[in-house]
């Protein structure tokens, strides 16, 4: 798989250059900071199909990239929900305004990741207007327009959630000044936008991509689902879920039998229950591709502990650290307990558990994450770059999270749980007691299935709570914070992490604020 993708990049990693840095916010070939200069024409380049799918690699390129989900965005989610706090208290300064709701206007996260986004969604437009004067029959052009408007919908869906009114783009420009002269789109408005992309890719799309890290109609209807769960369409969000659930088979969906494998870099490529992933080469491929940093992932890094001997590749950075009592109230019966948590590390040839940790320089006394550090695949080691990325490819959206999301929105329909609801919630708790992998002798009592009867306000709990551990520091939780508005109970007195939040502020993180200075139809949110 990564070898016929690899194939491609190094093309599509300069139209993406051409297309995009040189064009929208901050990115310009004269000088990657300032101005944007023109772009060439689209109707120059493609002619074909396979032309249109080289200009949408480009934006996985950017994707990819350590400046969005390598690093900067993903441990934004982390560092912004209440299950994980800084470790290192001297790591960047901008980590540590996003996990304790103190963000300047200036952020670095957001930066590098509103940029690079907003660079991969040039490359997309312009594919997509280059799209627009290939002859070629439909069948075989619009599933590589369906892709790309995936992609589109898949930027904006994490930058409105994040920023709320954003400059939405979904056409190709090359008149310079225009970069600095878009308006903000309503909340409502990105989100149409956003559904009419993804409904298209769900009728054009296959029903099996060629890799995982390409979507399919499941993943068009995932998301889907996922979309109208935020703003509260269950019904929509019920159907879209059950369109998955009901051609599952057809769309090779499944869950992985062994809870642990899907986070082996040599196995998740190939699992069933991935819907969407985003693709890591390991910094010797990055490196071939496109200098430093892009198809680069660092989440092994960032979550890893500090001083760690256990591994040839090196330490980790102790930065994303899950809060003591996450682990603490996770009960030890739950198998996903141990295969989310590194509570032993060797330290000084010597097996050290967790509790001796903040006795070790820059590390501190609490459970690391072992999601993304316990097996890296490919990684620099091999040429001395760097030893700390990896290739782990990120599972984006998940079977489980559909099954969860099915139950969510079908309570909410129904008033109340059925029988059908507890039975989405059902199939992922046996997959939690092992039931599902090859050994009976790895099968265990808990968690037990939902008892019958609840609630809906309690059944909505439990749900929310069952997503919180299936889906833990893969990226879901804050937004589940967020649509829920739970920010005020997440981080007080009793919750998991304890932080001064603002819902007048915190749900949102403040925009770019080179382009809100820049562009007089681009207001920067309330608090910044």
């Amino acid at each position: 798989m990564k070898q016929s993708k690899r194939n491609i990049m190094n093309r599509s990693y300069l139209l993406s250059t051409l297309f995009a840095m040189c064009m929208l916010f901050s990115m310009s070939c004269e000088d990657l900071e300032e101005d944007p200069v023109g772009l060439l024409s689209p109707e120059g380049f493609f002619k074909t199909p396979d032309d249109v799918l080289i200009g949408v690699y480009g934006a996985y390129s950017s994707i990819e990239h350590e400046a969005f989900w390598g690093r900067k965005l993903s441990l934004s989610l982390m560092l912004r929900s209440d299950m994980v706090s800084i470790g290192d208290q001297t790591t960047a300064a901008r980590r540590i305004e996003v996990d304790q709701m103190n963000m300047s206007s200036n952020n670095g996260m957001v930066s590098e990741f509103w940029p690079k986004g907003y660079q991969a969604l040039a490359a997309i437009n312009y594919a997509l207007e280059g799209a627009q004067n290939v002859d070629a029959k439909p069948e075989d052009l619009n599933p590589v327009v369906a892709e790309g408007r995936f992609l589109r919908a898949f930027i904006h869906y994490y930058f409105v959630r994040l920023f709320g009114e954003i400059p939405y783009i979904d056409e190709a420009f090359s008149n310079p000044e225009l970069a600095y002269s878009l308006p903000q789109n309503p909340v409502e408005d990105s989100y149409a936008g956003i559904i009419e992309d993804l409904e298209f890719a769900r009728q054009w799309l296959p029903d099996v991509p060629s890799a995982r890290w390409r979507p399919g109609k499941g993943t068009a209807a995932g998301f889907l689902a996922s979309v109208h769960l935020t703003l509260g369409n269950y019904q929509e969000s019920y159907d879209q879920a059950k369109y998955v659930i009901d051609n599952a088979g057809t769309f090779q969906y499944a869950l992985e039998g062994e809870f642990a494998d899907l986070f082996d870099p040599s196995i998740v490529e190939s699992s069933r229950e991935v819907l969407f992933e985003v693709d890591f080469s390991g910094n010797d491929a990055a490196t071939a591709i496109g200098g430093s940093n892009p198809s680069t992932d660092y989440l092994a890094s960032v979550t890893g502990p500090r001083k760690d001997e256990r591994f040839a590749f090196g330490e980790g950075w102790s930065v994303a650290v899950p809060t003591i009592a996450v682990y603490n109230t996770w009960d030890a019966r739950d198998y996903r307990k141990s295969v989310s948590f590194d509570t032993l590390m060797t330290y000084l040839g010597e097996d050290t558990p967790y509790t001796e940790w903040g006795d070790i320089p820059l590390n501190v006394a609490r459970p690391h994450i072992a999601k993304f550090f316990r097996a890296l695949g490919q990684s620099g080691a091999a040429s001395g770059l760097n030893g700390r990325d990896s290739e782990i490819d990120f599972p984006v959206m998940r079977y489980a999270e559909v099954l969860l999301t099915a139950a969510e929105a079908l309570n909410e329909v129904n008033g109340g749980p059925n029988a059908e609801a507890e039975g989405y919630v059902n199939d992922v708790r046996r997959r939690a007691r092992r039931e599902l992998d090859a050994d009976p002798a790895n099968d265990r009592t808990f968690p037990a299935n939902v008892t019958a009867g609840m609630s809906q306000s309690d059944f909505r709990d439990m749900v929310l709570d069952d997503r919180r551990l299936e889906l833990a520091f893969e990226g879901v939780r804050w937004f589940d914070i967020k649509r829920r508005e739970l920010g005020v109970e997440a981080f007080g007195a009793s919750g998991l992490e304890q932080q001064a939040f603002d819902p007048s502020r915190d749900y949102l993180f403040p925009k770019f604020q080179n382009d809100v200075d820049r562009n007089d139809n681009l207001d920067q949110n309330s608090h910044y």
